[in-house]
């Protein structure tokens, strides 16, 4: 198959997993200890998220995660040169769904 210039490149991989909240726990402080956070993003209902202006911390998406104040919360953040955005919802019995995808923002040459 022949691709052009104006063909969509291919849709990143996602990673998935299930895990509960002392899993929650590693995971955030390793991204805290490891990665560089550019933004995070809390989905509060279906339709609604956080206002544009609004700048949470690392623990303010934990806390708003383990208390169920949020419906899921997105961490972007940059690790090893890439950026990837980790999409962590809450479910039923404290436990949590992570979707990992890695994003590739090139530039387009001139």
């Amino acid at each position: 198959m022949s691709t052009d210039a104006t063909s969509t490149p291919p849709l990143p991989d996602l990673q998935q997993a299930q895990f509960d909240a002392a899993e929650l726990e590693t995971l955030l402080r390793d991204i805290g200890a490891c990665a560089q956070i550019t933004e995070i993003i809390p989905k509060f209902s279906a339709t609604g998220h956080v206002p544009d202006n609004t700048v949470l911390t690392l623990d303010d998406g934990r806390r708003l995660l383990l208390d169920g104040s949020a419906r899921a919360v997105q961490f972007r953040y940059r690790f090893q040169g890439a950026d990837w955005w980790d999409t962590i919802m809450a479910l039923p019995g404290n436990l949590f769904r992570l979707v990992r995808i890695q994003h590739h923002f090139d530039t387009p040459a001139a």
